[in-house]
């Protein structure tokens, strides 16, 4: 598929793949590839409730989302994002919690306190079986907090995810809330925790050479971008 010049991307060495900054409205081709690969992946995983695909399809929940190309411009992975929110209640992670009264009301006034500085969500990550380079698209991924605050506006990025990716997310300048209890989300499989990032301390959260490197990227997103792109403006941190 060829992706015009005026979507946002940059090349990733580490797995070999440009990295595409889109929205539903203005790439619905390459949003049905998303779609298809995540639908893919959960339900290989046996979690295809979780992706709610009824509710995301149409694109009216994504404000954004990042797909991984390979040199075939075959899709290998992505992860979509939500806001910058206007209300606490937009939050997907309040629906995860809904069964966990303690870690509801946690992440409730967390969001409450960082609301107004805005707040965007990553949602439906996904990494092909056969992708090469695997743990570098997952690497990628992780890094897109980073991007989607720069690109939208907004100082933070939320993201609920099982432990075996927490090292990924801690190297991008991802914080536990340590306060909440990991839940079994969405089933007993997982122990699925949340993770914040502040666009303004990632240079000190973040690893070194990954800050350099995702500061590096978001320079190159923000000169890719075009008004077309409708996108809010931003400054990259």
């Amino acid at each position: 598929m060829r992706i015009p010049f005026e979507v946002p991307s940059y090349q990733d060495d580490r797995s070999r793949c440009r990295i595409v900054a889109a929205t539903p409205g203005n790439n619905p081709a390459l949003w049905e590839q998303f779609l298809d690969g995540a639908e893919e992946s959960y339900m290989r995983h046996g979690v295809a409730s979780a992706l709610e695909m009824s509710t995301i399809r149409d694109g009216t929940t994504t404000t954004l989302f990042f797909a991984a190309l390979d040199h075939a411009e075959a899709m290998v992975g992505g992860v979509r994002v939500q806001g910058p929110y206007s209300s606490v209640d937009q939050s997907h992670a309040l629906v995860e919690f809904a069964g966990h009264p303690n870690g509801r009301r946690h992440v409730h006034a967390m969001l409450d306190e960082r609301i107004a500085h805005g707040v965007v969500e990553l949602k439906s990550a996904w990494v092909a079986p056969d992708a090469h380079c695997g743990r570098a698209v997952t690497a990628v991924i992780a890094e897109s907090p980073a991007y989607s605050t720069a690109l939208l506006g907004a100082r933070y990025a939320l993201a609920t995810a099982a432990s075996h990716v927490r090292s990924a997310w801690l190297d991008t300048g991802a914080i536990i809330a340590s306060q909440i209890e990991p839940i079994p989300y969405p089933d007993e499989r997982y122990r699925t925790e949340v993770f914040w990032w502040d666009r303004q301390t990632l240079a000190f959260d973040a690893e070194l050479s990954t800050w350099r490197r995702m500061r590096r990227n978001t320079v190159t997103l923000l000169a890719h971008r075009r008004p077309s792109i409708e996108l809010p403006e931003a400054v990259a941190s």
